[in-house]
Formats: structure tokens, C-alpha cells, sequence
């Protein structure tokens, strides 16, 4: 989907809400991936379209495809990085584990370490 497709389907979901689709209100839903230029031409191709043209605007903001079972399927590339992106998560993921895991084999082991507390008052 290019910046622009992007652009007009914001717009057309914040028009959906009920709500005039403005410059800010898109970058809020889209981020700050598309430069300002395209948000700008696509909210003044978005406004210049007529109701026929609107409903004709995927309702879509992912980047996949709808397939004919209406499910969605991204790209090879869109694949590769989102698998990349799960790889990353899931290795800082593992590196929390184990010092966490450390942190509590060591108060553990400290705990075991201590003395029982036989006074009594």
C-alpha cells in the first residue's frame, strides 16, 4: 500500500467515525512514517473525492492483501520483517528471563544461607 493509499484509508476510517479527517488527527493513526507532503496531498485528494470515490478506498490499514477467504497475507518481505521483528522481541524476552531467573536463584540461595531466627521474646 503506498503513502498515499495509506493516507486515504486513515481518513476515510476517521470520516467512517464521524469525524472531518484532518492532518493531525491522520499522523495520530498513521505515525510519523509518511512525510507531511503526502499527508497533506492525500487529505486533498481525500477531500476533493466524491461519496462514490470514498467508498471505493480499502478499509484497510494493514499492508496485506485480503485474500478471497478473507483472511489476510503479508508479502514475502513484509514476512521476512515481521519475523525478524518476533525474533528480536523474543531473544530481549530471553534475556530478561534469565536475569530475572538470577536474580531470584540468588535470593534464594541467600535466604537458604541465613541462620533460622531461634530467639524468641
Amino acid at each position: 500500500m503506498s503513502p498515499i493509499e495509506q493516507v486515504l484509508t486513515a481518513a476515510k476510517k476517521i470520516n467512517e467515525q464521524g469525524r472531518e479527517p484532518t492532518l493531525a488527527l491522520i499522523k495520530t493513526k498513521l505515525g510519523n512514517s509518511i512525510p507531511m507532503r503526502e499527508l497533506i496531498q492525500g487529505l486533498q485528494q481525500f477531500k476533493s473525492m466524491s461519496a462514490e470515490d470514498r467508498q471505493a478506498i480499502p478499509s484497510s490499514l494493514a499492508t496485506a492483501k485480503e485474500t478471497q477467504d478473507g483472511q489476510t497475507s503479508l508479502s514475502q518481505s513484509e514476512q521476512a520483517d515481521r519475523i525478524l521483528q518476533l525474533e528480536s522481541a523474543l531473544n530481549e524476552l530471553r534475556n530478561e528471563f534469565k536475569a530475572l531467573k538470577s536474580q531470584f536463584d540468588n535470593l534464594q540461595q541467600s535466604h537458604m544461607n541465613k541462620e533460622p531466627d531461634t530467639k524468641c521474646m
